[in-house]
């Protein structure tokens, strides 16, 4: 094996400030007195006299948070939007006529327009499929449903910002309502879904330089709300002795939702991630320092034996201490830093010992995936092996397309295709809940998602909350000793996230 060093450690003050960045690409909203004099475009459609919208109501409570509001019709030209902070996209426009003024705007976009997520590539254009307005004329029965809403990811900033359990919540007051819900790319985070549904999300957000529906990156920060054109005002609050009550004030969280949104879409997004892969390795070795990793493979098999020493040596090389177990050792968790499962391992040797760890996973066997609750049992449907002969009708692949270049795991890498090993071989992929962060799929599979995180509290398959961090990086047996430039600096990368504290 080539052993990687890289020279030019870099300084103390650099190393704060890659610090900063991680912490921040999942926290940061601005505080609400921060929204006073926050220019803001609210677009909207003609006005309808048979169906009046909430328009005036929801640019009164933005005027009473202190934002300077301008309208704007939806047939104006995208040059309205000139000297605004925020262009906010209501329910009352009609789609056919904004098209895609506000597609590539350098403002943030929040909207509850359903009909206009495919033209601000949040979802593809399938109605039904991708994006739906549940009416109540048509859709009475399920207009209920959509009363309650299910968080998916407590972690989200915006769900911690207003105190929102992995539980159900009242999104409106009780009547049946129009609402509308999309189903977003792996690049997006989502917060909220109805019906338990992963596919209609109601609430979900794109960070800047996200990937899209349509692979394109997003020109800055997007959130796509569930409301109806008239219906703003039914947003669920509570005020008096309820705020007292801690399952009540969780309940009636809609307008704290809207609020919060806001303010994200507002707020500064985190700086990119550094792109300097010494500089990335360099800080992952101050981190390493006193660490200590429990390496689990399959000790006795030569398949791979290789490339997980080489693994190890890598570890040790960066300051860890790590310490190496065979997959049928009875589990020995206390005291470690990290857990590394290797891809030699066989989910019947190393059963549920795992699961349940109280420290952070990197799991390198996909197999392994719905054990860990990184997804759900169905193998080849919900995890797989993409290029895997016998098991697999996809083609031996080396490349991964990058989802979440706004996030630290992605170690800087551009959106879109990146070569992570030489040679083609298999990925290992799995279908995560939206609760996790996406950061790579495989080509041409959307779905594939090869590398992908839990925050620590985040819901998991089958409503697990991750008791760590956990993390599926994707390495076959003799993958380790492939990975080019590229595919290192995302392990580095995946290391320092696993090791660093929880945004909690």
């Amino acid at each position: 094996m080539k052993a990687h060093f890289f020279p030019g450690i870099a300084t103390a003050v650099l190393a704060a400030a890659l610090l900063a960045a991680t912490a921040a690409a999942q926290a940061g909203i601005i505080p609400a007195a921060e929204l006073r004099g926050k220019r803001i475009l609210l677009v909207t459609g003609q006005p309808d006299p048979d169906r009046p919208a909430d328009d005036a109501a929801v640019k009164a409570h933005l005027e009473s948070l202190g934002c300077v509001v301008t309208g704007a019709l939806d047939s104006d030209p995208a040059s309205r939007s000139q000297g605004q902070d925020l262009v906010v996209i209501s329910a009352s426009v009609n789609a056919h006529v904004l098209q895609g003024t506000y597609r590539d705007s350098a403002l943030p976009v929040f909207t509850w327009s359903g009909e206009s997520y495919p033209n601000l590539a949040m979802t593809g254009p399938r109605r039904h499929v991708d994006f739906e307005i549940v009416d109540t004329k048509i859709f009475y029965a399920q207009s209920f449903t959509n009363l309650y809403g299910l968080c998916v990811n407590a972690t989200n900033p915006i769900a911690r910002d207003v105190g929102l359990p992995a539980q159900l919540f009242g999104t409106l007051y009780l009547e049946p309502e129009e609402t509308c819900w999309g189903r977003p790319g792996f690049g997006a985070q989502v917060v909220s879904v109805f019906e338990g549904d992963p596919d209609k999300a109601g609430l979900f957000t794109y960070e800047q330089g996200a990937t899209l529906a349509d692979g394109s990156a997003a020109p800055a920060r997007r959130v796509g709300f569930f409301l109806g054109r008239d219906n703003f005002h039914m947003l669920t609050d509570c005020h008096g002795p309820a705020e007292r009550d801690p399952d009540e004030k969780a309940w009636y969280v809609g307008l704290k939702l809207f609020d919060a949104s806001l303010r994200w879409a507002l707020s500064p997004p985190p700086p990119p991630p550094g792109s300097d892969h010494a500089e990335l390795h360099a800080q992952l070795a101050r981190a390493a320092r006193g660490k200590k990793v429990l390496f689990v493979e399959r000790i006795e098999s030569p398949e791979g034996k290789e490339a997980d020493e080489h693994d190890v040596a890598y570890l040790r090389a960066l300051g860890f201490t790590v310490t190496v177990a065979d997959q049928t050792d009875l589990a020995r968790p206390a005291g470690q830093d990290l857990i590394v499962i290797s891809a030699t391992c066989s989910k019947y040797k190393l059963t549920n010992k795992y699961s349940d760890a109280g420290i952070p996973i990197m799991c390198h066997e996909g197999l392994y995936a719905d054990v860990l609750h990184l997804t759900g049992r169905h193998r080849y449907t919900e995890y797989g092996e993409h290029g895997e002969d016998k098991e697999s009708d996809d083609p031996e692949e080396n490349y991964l397309d990058i989802v979440g270049a706004w996030h630290p795991l992605a170690a800087g890498l551009h959106s879109g295709l990146v070569q992570t090993n030489k040679t083609p071989g298999t990925l290992k992929w799995g279908l995560p809940t939206r609760g996790a962060i996406v950061i790579a799929t495989l080509p041409n599979a959307p779905e594939q998602c090869a590398i992908f995180g839990y925050e620590k509290g985040a819901t998991m398959a089958y409503d697990h909350i991750a008791p760590a961090r956990r993390l599926l990086f994707p390495l076959d047996n003799d993958a380790f000793d492939d990975l080019t430039d590229d595919g290192l600096a995302l392990y580095d990368a995946a290391v320092l996230w696993s090791i660093s504290p929880p945004n909690e």
